[in-house]
């Protein structure tokens, strides 16, 4: 079988039940073991069994107490659905008695108080568990007991309820289970009962081994007083005990409050150790008689069908332990979510991350850097998972392309990492010690080494290779790319595999794009058409963003200069003589649609205060967003016979066939012409987006495509249109709304 089970390890099979298999496994995040509750293959092609599965999940965890046990996360592993919760070290509780014979009295009293408290938080927060026995009880390495498997409860906010299928041990099932009748706490309380009238007198309660149902029923209602068959325990338990299994739920306990002082009661009268079953008298209480071990197996198997009801009699779990697997010798720390034991809010936690990790891996960045952003900002989250969240928004924003952008969330993940608590100290140092040199604007030369930690050491890495390429700086980013590459991305590094792959997408494109770029500008038209085809088609073909298309898209308008007559004095192509003084030209060039001309001039402005960086950085994030909407503009076009787009001379146009830099290649009726961006009304492109956007299917998509339009008609267009459009886009999407409020006081300067 597969050692490797989505984020864990598997060390060894732990017990089988009905529906599921339970194994041991290395929680390759946090070095720890934990129990992985894995839905039978049968089960996880049961769309309602799955759903149940997930249920019983988010139940445990909603219930937060020391006598239930944690459930960490949920996820699915080559098509399983998996509840992963602590491992509790004591075993359960059926083994306990299997090895004594019977519990002595004092021993079980603090154990029954613990387990009636567990269950009495679980009828608060209007839970039933309904399957109450041995198998279902824990015991940690202290002793303590911790209450398990929550697959068969119901939701009954302290009233009653009843379950449409019906699953049962029949040892301990209650009965008006059996009746098919509705079910309270006081059901649970029953269980409970029978669960330690088993401890205490050695056996089960109810000696029926039939599934006949009317012979069950009635061994129900002849169960002997517990005193009768176990006469060397106290009146005041055997009385406790008795209440609990009436056969009517109405002369059981009226609350678990009553059972509990009646526990304590019990116990507090305890005067000296009660004689014990000795020796082979004990072995004899054991239950462990192969006709009890072949009822309960059977159990498991039969279906009957009684009073109308389906019944599935749930077998005992086989708790028989297979040959433990080989421990990998080394474990990383790795960005997977760790959910907070406060139940609903850390299965929202991990939801949140997974569905985070997802869009990552899809290429939907922007949904990726939000999904990241919500789970650093949840306060439920727990260390390191916040920190990893908040470097994990850095890397989208990267990843998208978004470089002012990454370097705010780097400073704000700084934040975060120093002001968490309970992060460890290494993964703190590294990550620290990145963020802080992500938003300054000097290169990160290679090496930049760590002492430890794989995992945050090869997220470090990955930040500052983006930070370099975003840069323009491909050769610094190159060695940080390959050593995220190479990483082990098996066993317990499984977890990187999605980092190898973008780190590759990188050297892909960076030797893709260093075979393309053209050895100088100064060419012919013939050539100059040869290259930009080539160019045209090593953009299909680029795996990332930002970055890399940018530079195709420069190369692209410095070839498509030669191929029209110069309309330009030289005057604004020349080098500006003071770089600190903001470049007049860059303006012109905006607003004549010559965005990569205009981006050159702003990157190479070195402002002399805080307010012209702003303004520079501002202006730098709308020119290449500009420059995107541009050039996407033909891909949207693709295909549309109905669309309608002017020339500022008042021509007609039937869409857009190729949406370069500089001069697109339009469609009309009398066939193909090529036009600069200027040539065209910039109203009649805002208008051809908004008709192309009624088609886009993916919310995210739609956004970040009306953020681009914005940011065109600010600059090309009209400006306040471009304005109004910005505010109310802002209302709506707050990554968005974030962005403009750096953006409008430069437009206002």
């Amino acid at each position: 079988m597969k050692r490797e089970f989505g984020p864990y390890t598997l060390l060894r099979r732990h017990a089988i039940g009905g529906m599921s298999m339970v194994f041991v496994a290395q929680d390759n995040t946090l070095h720890r073991e934990v129990v992985l509750k894995i839905l039978s293959e049968e089960f996880s092609a049961d769309e309602k069994r799955i759903a149940a599965f997930e249920e019983e999940a988010r139940i445990t965890a909603a219930i937060g107490h020391p006598h239930v046990v944690r459930v960490f996360t949920t996820g699915r592993a080559f098509g399983r659905f998996f509840i992963a919760m602590e491992f509790v070290q004591g075993g359960h509780y059926e083994h306990h008695i299997k090895e004594k014979g019977s519990i002595p009295e004092e021993e079980a009293l603090p154990l029954m108080i613990e387990v009636a408290e567990g269950l009495n938080a679980a009828h608060a927060a209007g839970l039933i568990h309904r399957d109450i026995k041995p198998g279902n009880i824990l015991l940690d390495s202290h002793g303590k007991a911790k209450i398990v498997d929550f697959g068969l409860a119901l939701l009954t906010q302290g009233g009653m309820a009843q379950a449409e299928e019906i699953w049962a041990t029949p040892y301990y099932v209650p009965p008006e289970t059996i009746e098919g009748l509705p079910e309270d706490f006081r059901s649970d309380v029953y269980a409970f009962g029978a669960t330690f009238h088993h401890a205490l007198a050695g056996k089960p309660p109810c000696g029926e081994e039939s599934m006949d149902t009317n012979r069950l029923r009635k061994a129900k209602q002849n169960i002997p007083p517990l005193a009768s068959v176990a006469p060397w325990l106290s009146a005041a338990t055997c009385a406790v005990i008795d209440r609990c299994m009436a056969y009517s739920a109405a002369d059981r306990f009226d609350s678990y409050e009553e059972l509990i002082a009646a526990l304590r009661g019990a116990q507090s009268q305890l005067g000296s150790e009660p004689p014990a079953p000795k020796g082979e008298d004990r072995r004899k209480r054991s239950g462990s008689s192969l006709g009890e071990k072949a009822a309960l197996a059977f159990a498991g198997l039969l279906i009957l069908l009684a009073a109308g009801f389906a019944w599935k009699w749930i077998n005992e779990e086989d708790d028989e332990l297979v040959e433990e697997l080989d421990e990998s010798s080394e474990v990383v720390t790795s960005p997977d979510p760790v959910p907070s034991t406060d139940g609903g809010g850390g299965l929202r936690v991990a939801s949140a991350y997974r569905e985070a990790s997802e869009a990552l891996g899809s290429g939907d960045y922007e949904r990726a850097r939000v999904l990241f952003g919500e789970v650093r900002d949840d306060p439920d989250v727990l260390e390191p998972t916040g920190s990893w969240a908040a470097c994990e928004v850095v890397v989208a924003s990267y990843l998208d392309g978004r470089s002012e952008q990454a370097r705010e969330d780097a400073r704000r993940a700084l934040d975060h990492v120093r002001s968490a608590k309970d992060l460890p100290s290494g993964i703190g140092n590294i990550l620290g010690k990145v963020l802080e040199r992500l938003p300054q604007m000097e290169p990160i030369k290679p090496p930049m080494n760590f002492d430890s930690g794989a995992g945050p050491r090869y997220l470090g890495w990955l930040m500052v290779g983006l930070k370099s390429w975003e840069q323009g700086m491909p050769e610094l980013a190159i060695p940080y790319f390959k050593a995220v590459a190479e990483a082990p991305g098996k066993g317990n590094h499984a977890w990187l595999a999605p980092y190898s792959k973008i780190a590759g997408d990188y050297l892909t494109d960076y030797s893709r794009l260093k075979k393309a770029e053209p050895k100088s500008f100064n060419v012919g038209k013939a050539e100059s058409a040869n290259l930009l085809d080539d160019l045209r088609a090593l953009d299909a073909t680029l795996r990332t963003k930002g970055r890399a298309r940018f530079n195709v898209r420069v190369w692209q308008a410095e070839l498509e200069k030669s191929l029209v007559a110069p309309k330009e004095t030289p005057g604004l192509a020349a080098k500006i003589d003071d770089a600190t003084a903001f470049p007049d030209s860059a303006m012109v060039d905006l607003s004549s649609c010559r965005f990569p001309t205009a981006i050159s001039k702003l990157k190479a402005w070195r402002p002399s205060d805080e307010d012209g960086e702003k303004r520079r950085e501002a202006l730098l994030t709308l020119a290449e967003a500009a420059t995107t909407f541009l050039a996407e503009l033909g891909e949207r076009t693709a295909g549309r016979s109905d669309l309608e787009l002017l020339s500022r001379d008042g021509r007609k146009f039937e869409g857009i066939l190729k949406g370069d830099v500089s001069r697109p290649l339009l469609k009309s009726s009398h066939g193909e012409v090529s036009l600069s961006w200027s040539e065209i009304d910039p109203s009649s492109l805002i208008e051809l987006h908004r008709e192309l956007s009624q088609d886009e299917d993916r919310e995210i998509d739609k956004l970040r495509r009306h953020e681009e339009a914005i940011a065109f008609d600010l600059l090309a267009g009209d400006r306040e249109r471009g304005k109004d459009a910005g505010a109310r886009l802002a209302e709506v999407s707050e990554p968005f709304g974030r962005r403009w409020m750096v953006v409008l006081p430069a437009l206002d300067h």
